[in-house]
């Protein structure tokens, strides 16, 4: 790769960790084939994004170790910043999918969206967070000079974070609403799918942990003078604790909780059309009402 202009230099905030950054390489080069070899096996299709986000968290940390041996190189410093800022909204988008499934299998009458609307909507808005995080990221650590440019690329960065933590937060609403009405109808059919929703659960929670800690980072540096300030941007522990470690954690829980022995490979498939149980005779009316 061709070098940058003279005088840029990464990390100039603090001296990074190769062995954090090499620990971090083998952790999501692990999970990335285990997610590949786990899909493959299953033949589904459906975890594409998760597969996606692994393997931009895999580059993105071989580009920092990269970097953190050759500093003033300027496009794989701003290329591996941005590949780990963008990957998490990708994951948050296989959860759009999954949790989508899951309602569609269950029974739709339960949700207060319809599924099918939930993917398009959803990822849509994801695919807007994706694009103005990668734009903010790249704007930010590639114009470390131009104070306009910096302020700008706070914002874009910013606003990107915001509009996937909300609509995350939204969508939270409406898991959990189905979750408690199709859970109260359809008690032994939910059972099956139990440990997915435990896992979005866990895995939404570490992905908002991520995205909180990223907009109170930008929110807080400080960008009125050369080089930017401020307390998370200028230490490294936060990023490896509350990025770095809860986005392997979410990835993980995937691979031992693998959505592909709950639910049927094609999404057409219902829990009434394999004969599941129900929960009481009440619970029938209950869907006939809701229906």
């Amino acid at each position: 790769m061709a070098a940058g202009k003279p005088g840029y230099r990464a990390f100039r905030e603090y001296e990074p960790s190769t062995p954090a950054a090499i620990i971090f390489i083998c952790i999501f080069g692990v999970l990335l084939i285990a997610h590949l070899y786990q899909s493959i096996r299953a033949r589904i299709y459906y975890m594409w994004p998760l597969i996606l986000a692994t393997a931009l968290e895999f580059a993105g940390y071989i580009l920092r170790k990269y970097t953190i041996d050759h500093r003033t190189e300027k496009p794989p410093s701003v290329a591996g910043q941005v590949l780990i800022i963008m990957a998490p909204a990708c994951f948050a988008a296989n959860l759009y999918m999954l949790v989508g499934r899951i309602m569609l299998f269950i029974g739709s009458t339960y949700s207060i969206v319809r599924p099918g609307w939930i993917t398009p909507i959803f990822v849509g808005f994801d695919v807007l967070a994706i694009g103005l995080q990668g734009l903010g990221a790249g704007m930010l650590f590639g114009n470390e000079d131009d104070l306009g440019k910096l302020k700008r690329a706070r914002a874009i960065l910013i606003l990107g974070l915001m509009v996937q933590l909300v609509a995350f937060a939204i969508f939270l609403f409406f898991a959990i609403w189905f979750d408690r009405k199709a859970t109260k109808a359809l008690r032994q059919r939910m059972a099956r799918v139990r440990l997915l929703m435990w896992a979005f659960y866990v895995t939404g929670a570490l992905i908002l942990l991520r995205s909180v800690y990223r907009a109170v980072e930008f929110l807080t540096v400080d960008i009125s003078n050369l080089p930017p300030k401020g307390y998370l941007f200028t230490v490294e522990w936060a990023f490896y604790v509350l990025d770095a470690l809860p986005i392997a954690l979410a990835t993980m829980t995937y691979n031992i909780i693998f959505p592909g022995k709950y639910l049927p490979k094609n999404k057409s498939t219902t829990a009434s059309s394999e004969n599941l149980p129900m929960a009481t005779a009440n619970t029938q009316d209950h869907a006939v009402h809701h229906a």
